[in-house]
Order: structure tokens, then sequence, then C-alpha cells
């Protein structure tokens, strides 16, 4: 015996089955217009201001090309230079070094003189610093009456290029370093040589 469920479901089959979808006269008609004259899209608004998305783009161009400038010169690459082995604290025995890291062969941000205890022939943990010093030149210790003043040239001691460059120390033998700093010798400037 069928239930009351089956028969509906039945009924409800049977309507479904009876629906046909068909398109209406007139749609092809319709479709072959379009096709022979495309709609044309609505225009679009005009910006208030064309000349606007110029300007704010110039702007930001130039703020790129400034900000890119400040950072290349502020932060040009750091140049270090080892150079050993020579008697710099005046104790009698070629064994000292210098280490000098400038910005690109220029500004000198940081001087070390060491004692090349190792025997390696560059600057190592095992080595002993007599003189540091970080950005402006200063001493480190009082210059007493039995200081020495030498001048050892013509090298490349800022890592710029030519051998152009002098150092200068002051100290007392035989292994104390109050001061070292490096100048250009070529290139005087007012009749004097700045200490960089």
């Amino acid at each position: 015996m069928e239930s009351a469920d089956d028969k509906d479901r039945d009924n409800l089959e049977r309507s479904l089955q009876a629906i046909r979808f068909e398109p209406r006269a007139s749609l092809w008609a319709e479709v072959a217009g379009r096709l022979r004259a495309p709609e044309a899209s609505p225009p679009r608004a005009r910006p208030r201001w064309p000349g606007l998305r110029w300007a704010a783009a110039a702007i930001l161009l130039a703020l790129a090309a400034v900000a890119g400038w400040i950072v290349s010169a502020r932060w040009q690459r750091l140049v270090v230079v080892d150079r050993c082995c020579q008697d710099l604290d005046g104790g009698g025995v070629a064994d000292d070094g210098l280490v000098v890291v400038s910005r690109s062969g220029g500004k000198v941000e940081e001087l070390t003189v060491y004692e090349d205890r190792d025997g390696s022939r560059s600057f190592t943990a095992g080595d002993i610093v007599r003189f540091r010093r970080h950005g402006a030149l200063a001493l480190s210790r009082p210059v007493g009456e039995d200081s020495r003043t030498v001048e050892y040239c013509c090298l490349d001691y800022d890592g710029g290029g030519p051998s152009d460059d002098a150092l200068l120390v002051v100290g007392r033998p035989p292994d104390l370093i109050s001061m070292a700093a490096i100048y250009e010798h070529s290139v005087p400037t007012g009749g004097s040589f700045p200490l960089r």
C-alpha cells in the first residue's frame, strides 16, 4: 500500500518532469541585433583635477630620489685597511700594525694601533691594542716631555686608492701611544694638512 508521502513524492516528480524551459520568441531577434550593433558602455566620470595625479607622481618620485641620495651619502660602504708591521710605539721592533676604518676611503671612523703578538701580520684577538679612537681626533693620555712624534709616509692608510696618506703618531717609547691620526700628504689645503 502506498503511503501519502509516496504519493506526494510521485506527484512532485511528475510535475517537475512536465516543466519545460524555452526562450521567448523575441530572444533570437534581440541577440542578432546586439551582435550587429553592440551597446556602448556608459561613459566613465572624468577626474576633477586630471593634473593632480601627475603632480602627486612627480612629488613622490622627487622624494624617492632625495631619500636615495641621503641614504647613499650617509651609509657609504665602510673600508677597512690593516697595515702591519712597523715600529709605531717606539719599542725598537717593527711589530706594530694599524687598522683604519673609513667611509669609502674618506672620513675616518675608527683607528687602532696594535702590537702583533702572534706574528700573524694582521689584527687578531691575541694582539695588544696600544691606541684606539672612534670618530673625532683626541689624545688618549697627556703628552709628556719625553714624547716623540713620528710621521710615516706615504701609503694608502684610508683605503681610498692612491698611496698618498701619512700617519702621525705621538707617544712615549717603548710602548705608549697618546695620539695617532692620518692625513692626505699630497694635497695640502691652504698650506696645512688636516688630520683625520
